[in-house]
């Protein structure tokens, strides 16, 4: 685990604690906590996704002994394999660098756009050639609402301790290394707001 990673876990817990010792602070607002309906519908937008990605891993696997291993969204470029949104971040590295020729990566960044684009059809034809078109959609259709909800669950201010407390928690039971971790921060300070705001309200 990366010191950054140590210090945030560390950041975490005595948030959590801290959530935990204040369960009798009284609500900062009224009706149910909203922060209990968005984590019991991310858990499951999760879930439905990360099913729907294990169905797809095992029906390309025995695909693939017909059909060969399907492309790889993925380019080589200057001792990097990359794709998607990386090839700007590598373009940008390069002429920041200054040791080439603009001109020279431009050509290159337009070259390796062009060689993703080509593996991307590439996969969506053997989507198509294996009959897995559909259930390839589905995976991305789970994997965009999962991450809308976690947008939302991220932005979502709890209005009770215990709400506050559970975001903590939900955030110290996931996976602190994972790609997807750059929700946790967003989320820790709404917790730290709504335990900020409750405390305002208990002093006034």
């Amino acid at each position: 685990m990366t010191a950054s990673n140590l210090s945030r876990r560390g950041a975490l817990c005595a948030l959590a604690a801290a959530g935990s010792v204040a369960l009798t602070t009284p609500a900062a607002a009224t009706g149910p906590d909203p922060i209990f309906a968005r984590l019991a519908t991310h858990k499951k937008l999760t879930a439905d996704w990360q099913g729907l990605y294990d169905q797809l891993q095992e029906a390309e696997h025995a695909a693939a002994q017909e059909h060969g291993r399907r492309p790889i969204g993925l380019i080589h470029w200057r001792d990097y394999t990359i794709g998607d949104s990386e090839i700007d971040t590598r373009r940008a590295q390069l002429l920041e660098a200054g040791e080439i020729n603009p001109a020279t990566i431009d050509q290159e960044y337009l070259d390796a756009n062009a060689r993703y684009e080509a593996k991307i059809a590439a996969g969506v034809a053997w989507d198509k050639r294996t009959g897995l078109e559909t259930l390839s959609k589905n995976v991305d259709l789970a994997v965009a609402a999962a991450g809308r909800c976690t947008k939302s669950l991220a932005r979502t201010m709890p209005t009770t301790a215990a709400g506050a407390a559970a975001l903590i928690q939900y955030i110290l039971d996931d996976d602190l290394e994972a790609d997807e971790s750059y929700w946790h921060m967003t989320a820790l300070r709404s917790a730290v707001a709504a335990l900020n705001s409750m405390r305002a309200a208990v002093q006034s």
